[in-house]
């Protein structure tokens, strides 16, 4: 069940990073190339951790607290990102948090992209664990 909320969950997070600027009224163009680049690899991560997640289950293995905490910890990540990724407006660059005001935003953009290449390096660890746990888990080397 847990590998059906990660899929969704993923596909409601890169909505939120693609557009969940226009809920505020600071939606711009970048909202595209957002959602061609940041929203597609975020779907596609988070289909593949799914799918690893529900083979984990099917095969009667248990999926370690590891993955679940890197794959929460990637959606945690993914929110802030959302708040703090700037797009194009008329009025200038804009964020969720800031609007177009300084020094808040250029505080807030230089958050943003660390951000997300934490997200996405937590949501690729949490694929790599989440098929070595579908495999079995990680296997204790035996002592000699």
């Amino acid at each position: 069940m847990f590998g059906i909320v990660v899929a969704c969950a993923g596909v409601l997070l890169a909505a939120w990073i693609v557009g969940g600027r226009s809920l505020f009224g600071v939606g711009g163009s970048l909202t595209v190339t957002f959602a061609l680049t940041i929203g597609v690899l975020l779907v596609v991560l988070h289909f593949f951790v799914g799918r690893a997640i529900l083979r984990t289950a099917r095969r009667g293995y248990r999926t370690r607290p590891a993955t679940i905490g890197t794959v929460i910890a990637a959606w945690g990540c993914g929110i802030l990102l959302g708040l703090m990724i700037p797009d194009i407006t008329p009025a200038g660059l804009q964020t969720i948090l800031t609007g177009g005001s300084e020094p808040g935003l250029g505080i807030v953009i230089g958050l943003s992209n660390p951000l997300g290449i934490v997200m996405f390096v937590m949501s690729i660890t949490a694929l790599v664990l989440a098929t070595v746990d579908s495999k079995g888990g990680p296997r204790v080397p035996e002592e000699d």
